[in-house]
């Protein structure tokens, strides 16, 4: 296994905090699903898959022309930093555009990608874009605080002479 990826996966695992967070995030909002509805979704949502920032970088990289990366966070969030391409639709809105079916891909054949912050609010996203008929969903493990430390890792000295499937990611 690549040395960077390894290194990743650990800094990942040990960030609970992020887990804390979360759950804070979600007392905070106001949302039209009630809290049942919501744990429902991140623990037995079923359909979609969780990638994690190299497998996210590895799928972006073969399906340039048919990815569409959503970015639940708020705008504010969005505007400091994102991954490239990404669309801003902050959670309230993307769920109430996904139970109105007004959100829609490009194609029949698009992967969506839903990241948020902490990865908790992509897999509810992602669960519930499946039970509304939606087949190639994707939700980032760890959210953008992962992504970006995996781009902060593969943009060390260290790991410029390893090559990156990712365009996102300048070697």
């Amino acid at each position: 296994m690549d040395s960077k990826i390894m290194l990743e996966s650990f800094l990942s695992a040990i960030d609970i905090g992020a887990v804390f967070e979360s759950v804070n995030n979600y007392r905070k909002r106001t949302w039209e699903l009630d809290v049942r509805e919501i744990l429902k979704h991140m623990i037995t949502g079923k359909g979609y898959i969780n990638l994690t920032p190299p497998q996210t970088s590895h799928l972006i990289f073969n399906n340039q022309d048919r990815i569409i990366i959503v970015d639940l966070r708020d705008v504010r969030a969005y505007g400091k930093k994102h991954i490239d391409g990404s669309l801003s639709k902050p959670i309230d809105d993307f769920l109430k555009e996904i139970y109105e079916g007004s959100f829609s891909a490009p194609s029949n054949n698009s992967k969506i990608v839903l990241v948020c912050d902490t990865g908790k609010l992509s897999k509810v996203a992602a669960s519930i874009m499946i039970e509304n008929g939606f087949t190639e969903v994707y939700s980032i493990k760890g959210g953008m605080r992962r992504w970006n430390r995996w781009v902060a890792l593969s943009q060390k000295a260290i790991f410029a002479k390893i090559a990156s499937c990712c365009t996102q990611i300048p070697t």
